[in-house]
């Protein structure tokens, strides 16, 4: 290879990173007709296409996911070491920090650690973006967060972790719930519909219809919300039944006027931990961050 064509080692990360031309070209903060035409470049210095189209979505190539995995370490080695030294100081950065959280876990995160970073660096900044369909690693790896809050059973080897809470689970219903006047057990808690609230990945549901399904058992589904926060509301004037995490069934049951109740059968907590790319484990400023997030969590058990 040239050395004229090492800059396409970046390129080529990028694109195998995110699996889209146009996400891997707003990463590097190019246009996608010039990411386009460093895939072009790409294919044929490798002899191999690389990405190949599968109905809406890019899958790489044998060929590309060996490569990836030999030149990726010396990639992100090489940038450790050529990347400046820079001093940071909470007090005085302006640094816009860039997370991915659902409703729930904004609501149970955001009040914690809010202060705590203010405090240390009052003009840094925390904005909360929306998902993307790629899901968890290609919004870190794409450089599209920073940081992801949640539950992520497999993470790929270039996501760093660090555990923050376990969240146990509460059933919900509306005050004056024929369940209220009736035994509640889990044939109680399957005779009426229910209503699931799902973020992008969906495992809280999961779990439950899990649980179940380990019993031959099955619940229906009369509505599927987007959002934690607004499913006590919706729920109050229902007959429904909402399983929720407990933090926001307790914080928001006196003022959507639902009832919590036991879970009617054994659902194992929910296990939330704190996400980043590889590339920002030696970062002072995102380290800062972590540090900050993680105290706000320890010697706590749920939230």
């Amino acid at each position: 290879m040239k050395s004229t064509d090492l800059n396409l080692l970046v390129h080529f990360d990028a694109l195998m990173s995110c699996k889209s031309v146009s996400q891997a070209g707003e990463a590097m903060g190019i246009s996608q007709p010039a990411m386009s035409s460093a895939l072009s470049r790409l294919r044929y210095l490798f002899g191999d296409p690389l990405l190949e189209r599968e109905g809406n979505t890019w899958t790489p190539t044998a060929r590309a996911r060996e490569l990836h995995r030999t030149f990726q370490p010396l990639l992100h080695a090489w940038q450790r070491s050529t990347s400046p030294e820079t001093a940071f100081d909470p007090a005085t950065t302006t640094r816009v920090f860039h997370i991915y959280a659902t409703d729930y876990l904004q609501y149970v995160v955001l009040p914690r650690i809010l202060p705590r970073v203010k405090a240390g660096a009052p003009h840094a900044q925390i904005r909360c973006l929306p998902p993307k369909t790629s899901g968890a690693p290609d919004m870190l790896s794409g450089n599209y967060v920073e940081l992801y809050f949640g539950h992520y059973p497999q993470p790929p080897d270039s996501l760093r972790a660090r555990f923050l809470f376990e969240e146990a689970s509460t059933c919900l219903v509306r005050a004056g719930h024929p369940a209220l006047s009736r035994e509640w057990n889990l044939e109680t808690y399957l005779q009426y519909e229910h209503m699931d609230a799902s973020g992008y990945a969906g495992y809280f549901n999961a779990q439950v219809d899990a649980a179940l399904q380990a019993q031959n058992l099955q619940r229906s589904v009369g509505a599927l919300l987007s959002s934690y926060v607004a499913t006590p509301f919706a729920l109050a004037s229902t007959d429904m039944i909402a399983t929720l995490p407990t933090s926001v069934a307790r914080g928001l049951a006196a003022a959507s006027g639902t009832v919590m109740l036991p879970t009617p059968l054994p659902l194992p907590p929910l296990s939330v931990s704190l996400y980043w790319h590889e590339r920002y484990q030696n970062d002072h400023a995102h380290a800062w961050m972590r540090q900050c997030i993680g105290a706000a969590f320890d010697r706590t058990l749920a939230p």
